[in-house]
């Protein structure tokens, strides 16, 4: 069975409860002055502050049988946290203690440890500097961590990341298992085919997008930003016309007005994975998901509304992620059509457009000799495309007199 190359892991609320403080801990009478002396190990499980007993950390119960298979399955450990103090974080890894699969010898877990990215910066840096020592495509990586924000790992460069959602028992084995599906679900997009075959490429739409945004797609990465609203989650937002485009390629001028935008084909490098991928046609207005507020919310909180729309997807509607998703859109002013005419759009991630987009920008002139506006009308393909609508999607169809949408989705 496949397994990543490098799996990380963060420290605080991931392999123990509490947080390791450098401001708090060592503080106390008698202080020793290198501030990881000041750590007391009570047992197995329990580290505290020698100065000060309230300050405590305790491993969470299965994180020795973790990384016990991490190494069992060959993978590179890498410690990534953001926690200030390197020194007092390796000293409670050396205590933290589990079994080296290759001699069956209990070691500390930081003698266990290839990557040890321990400060208090993105964490999208020392997995570019992981990715140059190991040489290992993000897509090979695995990252487990209790803050939602640190997905910027997942949307910047593909690296899968499973959110711990319960800081008091931190990564289970239940939760480092679904993490590893989630990673075969992402690698299976760039399984390599067989000699000689020729993927099929394929028109699937067009985009408005900004220069940087294209630079990004080139260079196969995305983006965390405030400047632009992303309503579905920092993705490629696709529309299967080409008037739509347009019309959002202006619209972008709203919220970056110094960068150019352009109208651009999105074509999928082998459509027969594509048809393959996870799909998934949500509501436009929904309890059960609320859109992100970007330009507004906090990095926790966007990064939280992300990990949360994929858990209710997943819960409620047993779709899971890597998927592509298509919501209906609302008419805004300047868009074709009429008031009250909903537009499909289609939102595509990074894991998936990593592995399987690309995109032509369009000149002027280009644009004026595009044939076919429409190449897939994104309603038309639920059944083409393996598109799930579930029951709240196919009300809402209803709700807005939209009856062939409706029985095109059954």
């Amino acid at each position: 069975m496949a397994y990543p190359t490098v799996v990380a892991l963060d420290t605080d609320g991931t392999i123990w409860e509490n947080y390791l403080d450098s401001k708090r801990w060592g503080k106390g009478a008698r202080a020793q002055v290198k501030i990881e002396d000041n750590i007391d190990r009570v047992d197995r499980r329990l580290l505290r502050d020698k100065t000060n007993h309230a300050f405590w950390i305790r491993i969470h119960n299965e994180i020795s049988m973790v990384v016990t298979d991490i190494l069992k399955h060959g993978a590179k450990l890498a410690i990534v946290s953001r926690n200030p103090s390197k020194a007092l974080s390796d000293r409670a890894l050396y205590y933290f203690k589990t079994i080296n699969p290759k001699d069956n010898k209990e070691y500390g877990i930081i003698h266990l440890v290839n990557y040890d990215e321990v400060k208090n910066e993105t964490k999208i840096l020392p997995f570019n500097r992981i990715h140059g020592w190991s040489k290992s495509d993000y897509q090979d990586m695995l990252m487990f961590d209790d803050e939602a924000f640190n997905n910027c790992v997942r949307i910047h460069l593909g690296v899968s990341f499973q959110f711990i959602r319960d800081k008091k028992k931190g990564l289970t084995w239940a939760s480092y298992q679904e993490g590893l599906k989630a990673w075969r679900r992402s690698k299976n997009l760039s399984i390599a085919p067989s000699p000689g075959f020729v993927p099929r490429r394929e028109l699937i739409g067009f985009s408005g997008l900004p220069t940087y945004w294209i630079n990004l797609v080139n260079r196969r990465e995305g983006t965390v930003e405030t400047k632009v609203p992303y309503r579905w989650g920092f993705a490629l937002y696709v529309a299967d016309n080409i008037e739509i485009a347009k019309y959002f390629s202006g619209w972008n001028g709203n919220f970056v007005p110094d960068v150019k935008s352009y109208v651009c084909e999105v074509w999928t490098k082998d459509y027969d994975a594509w048809m393959r991928l996870n799909k998934i046609w949500v509501p436009e207005h929904s309890g059960a998901l609320m859109q992100m507020n970007n330009m507004h919310w906090s990095a926790e909180q966007t990064g939280k509304n992300q990990e949360d729309r994929d858990h209710t997807i997943a819960t409620n509607w047993h779709v899971y992620a890597p998927y592509v998703l298509f919501s209906q859109h609302h008419w805004m002013k300047g868009m074709p059509g009429q008031p009250k005419q909903r537009w499909p759009e289609m939102v595509v991630y990074t894991q998936i457009q990593r592995s399987l987009i690309e995109i032509v920008q369009l000149s002027t002139d280009a644009l004026k000799k595009v044939a076919n506006h429409q190449p897939h009308p994104f309603h038309r393909q639920f059944k083409t495309w393996h598109i799930t609508a579930p029951p709240p999607t196919r009300q809402e169809f209803l709700k807005y007199g939209e009856k062939d949408v409706y029985k095109l989705s059954a």
